[in-house]
């Protein structure tokens, strides 16, 4: 009889391990499966599609500003890679620039940064636009070292051989105010939104004031040079292409000469 049960025993050992191994399975939590490979780390961002991607954020454009119901010159900047750089040189110079400057300073600074972005950047229409007043704007920032001073320059004239003193205003858009008062005494219609460039030509009580600007009329908007002789009564405002940088006040300075020098 007990060679009967060792029988038995030796006859079920391998049915009793095929449970226990069932058992086992049964019993081990999901995923813990030693032979199971691991997900594959997400080292970038997921794209549009679903996807990751290890491209930076910067050179694809999805930076915050491309969230749903950005504006168009926010688009612009996050799609484009050369903008973002640009826009970054931008930060880096306005940082440096705080660190000149005083309390006081920084704070006209702050609110010359606000108006450069509502009267100039966010005006532009297209990448070109955006590609110049990032470059006038940094020559500004970087420029600025012990104070907001405006940049001395001597320019000459179309068709002269001695160059002109004069002031280009670092910002362009603390005359707008002004500006716009001058429209209104002169019968001009609209108003102008901001300016990528202004000059001042002789200083004091005798300064004449010449812009670029945006001026928006019932008709549309339309890019113009206006020029300001208080002493002598004289203002012109007439439509123009889009000027920048040195560009703009050589433009500035011809056309101050033509309608405004008295």
């Amino acid at each position: 009889m007990p060679r009967n049960n060792d029988r038995v025993t030796r006859a079920m050992k391998p049915l009793m391990i095929l449970c226990w191994v069932a058992l086992l399975a049964a019993c081990s939590p999901p995923g813990s499966d030693a032979g199971a490979s691991a997900p594959a780390a997400n080292t970038g961002q997921a794209s549009t599609d679903g996807k990751a991607t290890s491209t930076p954020a910067a050179a694809t454009g999805s930076s915050a500003a491309c969230a749903e119901g950005a504006s168009l010159v926010q688009t612009l900047i996050c799609n484009d890679p050369a903008l973002l750089q640009q826009e970054a040189e931008l930060a880096k110079a306005e940082a440096s620039a705080r660190d000149t400057l005083d309390a006081a300073g920084k704070d006209k600074l702050q609110a010359e940064q606000q108006r450069w972005i509502q009267h100039t950047r966010d005006l532009c229409g297209d990448a070109h636009c955006l590609q110049q007043v990032f470059a006038d704007r940094l020559k500004v920032l970087s420029a600025t070292r012990e104070g907001l001073i405006d940049e001395d320059a001597c320019e000459v004239p179309d068709g002269q051989q001695q160059c002109v003193d004069l002031l280009v205003l670092r910002d362009p858009n603390s005359q707008l105010a002004n500006f716009n008062t001058l429209l209104g005494e002169n019968g001009q219609e609209g108003r102008l939104l901001g300016c990528t460039a202004a000059t001042n030509v002789g200083g004091g009580p005798n300064a004449v004031l010449a812009a670029n600007c945006i001026q928006e009329t019932t008709a549309g908007k339309r890019n113009v040079q206006l020029c300001s002789n208080q002493m002598v009564g004289q203002f012109a405002l007439v439509p123009a292409s889009a000027a920048y940088g040195t560009q703009a006040v050589r433009q500035l300075l011809g056309f101050t000469q033509q309608h405004c020098a008295g």
